[in-house]
């Protein structure tokens, strides 16, 4: 019970199939693409050694990449292959085309905000992505006048930290476009 304690708390608590290692132990995560590893299928008819028929003696170390099943007999593991996932295609939006657009124009390009308060005349609509929120202000030139957005505001969820309003808005697009790739 101590001995997988101790191998509990040297591999970080990360679960590692027997007989592997952890490959990323150490290493930052990465940003990029996900990744999904799957096995490859064998060409049935043949054993390890290639032949149809059945060996007579075990292997002596069964921790290289051959297993012995119940009968003795030698079968090499299915090989594993690890691909990326592609990232889920979106198409920017430049931020400056919005600008003096009616609310059906912008609805039309970004898609239905999460929030709508209005102030007034003016409304504002919010749009959110893990790290960002999107504020888009809409005013009529005059009363009764249809309203466009006169202003774009993006800040940080989770910090203080600046962010431009371009790379918000593309991350709302990207979370808008992967949310409907999902389903």
């Amino acid at each position: 019970m101590i001995l997988i304690a101790t191998s509990l708390v040297a591999c970080g608590g990360n679960a590692v199939p027997p007989g592997s290692t952890n490959q990323n132990y150490g290493k930052a995560k990465s940003t990029s693409s996900p990744r999904v590893t799957q096995d490859i299928p064998k060409k049935s008819g043949t054993s390890a050694s290639g032949s149809a028929g059945t060996a007579t003696a075990k292997p002596t170390n069964t921790s290289t990449k051959a297993a012995v099943n119940v009968t003795g007999v030698a079968k090499s593991q299915s090989p594993r292959i690890t691909v990326a996932i592609p990232p889920v295609p979106f198409k920017s939006i430049k931020a400056e085309t919005l600008m003096g657009l009616s609310e059906d124009a912008v609805e039309q390009k970004i898609g239905e905000p999460e929030m709508t308060r209005g102030e007034g005349p003016a409304r504002v609509w919010q749009y959110r992505s893990e790290e960002c929120s999107f504020d888009a202000f809409f005013f009529p030139a005059a009363e009764g006048e249809t309203r466009k957005m006169t202003h774009m505001l993006a800040r940080k969820r989770k910090s203080a930290d600046k962010i431009s309003i371009q790379d918000c808005l593309d991350q709302v697009v990207k979370a808008r476009a992967t949310a409907d790739a999902k389903g």
